[in-house]
């Protein structure tokens, strides 16, 4: 009987198939999830109450700090509280204006006439035709020097230059060093320039005074060399600039001051900004006048007004969000990230029983709670300023008596920036307790590190084993498959 040969096909191994693999993925997932929910999840969400914590204390201390910002302004005293803001009306705003700060009185002025205005002095060169060479030829080229109220002036001439080129030279040398007096080239016409120096100061004591050669004759080459600078007592003995010849535009320095009557008194000064004249005033001369102006000086409600209801506005903004922290939702049942905190719940109750209760540092018979000047509590605690009429009444009869009530002694303001200010204080109350629930998050980051990469080691171990089980069940495989092969060959 003929043997039959049977030809043996080699057997290829694998590894794990796709199927396989995927199926690995999602047990190792799941083995994953199980090991986080009991040793990581717990940690996560211990993490996430006191992030939300931290960040509810945020902004706690930044709606404190704005409403510490409020309550420190209304508190001040002096020049920078609020309550000293004032109102200038003036009859004829186009004569005189007027501001007033806190040292202002209550009243009424009277500017009885502005004969003259108070102006800079004006000094004129000698005119020369521009296009001319006749100040580089009279002084030469070179650096030159001359002093203008006792500065001393440097200018750097080029040969050739023109005069309209020399007096642009002189005028740039001027107003980059001079602080007293400052200059321009003005073109007279089409053919003829001059140049003018102007005291950068209005009135008689900032007057120009000298203009003297140094190193040079450049001075007496634009004509000041003839020009007499000195008054005499009760005349005018300053040269006056007439036909192109170099001279000042008032031949009298005292014409250079502000001449006017105020409340009856005639007065002068060397400037149109009056802050001498009545203590607190600033008087704004504008131009000349013959008819009588009034000037009023009364509070500035608006202003005034203003502040204290951007003091209402954070208030209440503070008193609700704690509130809103402190209490439990009628909705959803949730309990505020304060709830819990004796120290919040203790300020927003403290806030409250501030702005309720009377102020003992007034005087007697003055305005001692807010509602007496129109500010008045609501039911949820917030404040409303429900009767301008009311606050404005108050100010216009004394307010002084209504800047006690907040910046006195045990104000308002001053028991609230108290109040306050252990929580808003850098390194204070809410400084202190967020330091400390960071290194509480750094904690729990590291253990929730710690506890991932143990599980990442128990996941790669599954992952191991299986795949060793995987690669024992492949060999077995193949060795059935060798074993089936020899047996078809002896059939």
């Amino acid at each position: 009987m003929a043997t039959t040969v049977s030809t043996v096909t080699p057997l290829t191994t694998s590894t794990t198939s796709s199927s396989s693999t995927t199926s690995l993925d999602t047990l190792a997932a799941q083995y994953r999830a199980t090991l986080q929910a009991t040793a990581v999840t717990p940690l996560q969400t211990q993490e996430s109450t006191l992030n939300s914590r931290i960040s509810a204390l945020s902004s706690l201390k930044s709606q404190l700090n704005t409403l510490y910002t409020s309550v420190q302004s209304l508190a001040s005293t002096g020049s920078s509280s609020p309550f000293q803001a004032f109102n200038v009306s003036s009859t004829n705003d186009s004569a005189v204006e007027g501001t007033a700060t806190s040292t202002a009185a209550i009243g009424s002025h009277t500017l009885d006439s502005v004969t003259r205005l108070a102006k800079s002095d004006l000094l004129l060169s000698n005119q020369v035709t521009g296009s001319d060479t006749s100040i580089i030829t009279a002084v030469g080229s070179g650096t030159k020097t001359f002093s203008i109220n006792g500065t001393q002036i440097t200018v750097t001439l080029s040969d050739g230059e023109t005069n309209d080129q020399v007096l642009a030279d002189v005028s740039s040398a001027i107003n980059s060093t001079s602080t007293a007096v400052s200059a321009a080239v003005l073109h007279i016409d089409s053919t003829h320039s001059e140049l003018a120096f102007t005291s950068r100061t209005t009135g008689s004591a900032n007057k120009i005074s000298s203009v003297t050669d140094g190193n040079s004759t450049l001075a007496a080459a634009l004509g000041f060399g003839s020009v007499t600078f000195t008054d005499t007592p009760g005349g005018s003995s300053r040269t006056v600039a007439v036909s192109g010849q170099a001279g000042f535009i008032e031949g009298n320095s005292a014409n250079l001051d502000a001449v006017f009557s105020f409340d009856g008194v005639a007065m002068t000064r060397g400037t149109n900004s009056i802050t001498d004249a009545v203590n607190g005033l600033t008087i704004q001369l504008l131009g000349t006048s013959s008819t009588p102006v009034s000037l009023v000086v009364t509070p500035n409600d608006s202003a005034i007004e203003n502040t204290v209801t951007q003091f209402i506005t954070n208030y209440n903004s503070v008193l609700s969000y704690l509130s809103s922290q402190t209490g439990t939702d009628a909705t959803t049942g949730t309990r505020g990230v304060f709830a819990d905190d004796s120290n919040v719940r203790f300020l927003a109750s403290d806030l409250r029983g501030i702005v309720m209760h009377s102020v003992s540092s007034v005087a007697a018979g003055a305005p001692s709670v807010l509602s007496s000047i129109g500010i008045t509590t609501n039911d949820d605690g917030t404040l409303t300023l429900s009767d301008k009429s009311k606050f404005e009444a108050a100010l216009a009869a004394n307010p002084t008596e209504v800047s006690d009530l907040f910046n006195s002694q045990n104000g308002v303001a001053n028991q609230l920036v108290a109040k306050l200010k252990p929580f808003v204080t850098y390194g204070g109350t809410i400084d202190t307790e967020t330091k400390g629930l960071n290194s509480q998050v750094k904690t729990l980051n590291d253990r929730i590190a710690t506890a991932n990469a143990r599980i990442d080691t128990q996941v790669n171990d599954y992952i191991q084993q299986f795949e060793d089980i995987q690669a024992l069940l492949d060999e077995a495989q193949q060795q059935q498959a060798i074993v089936s092969s020899f047996a078809s060959i002896g059939t």
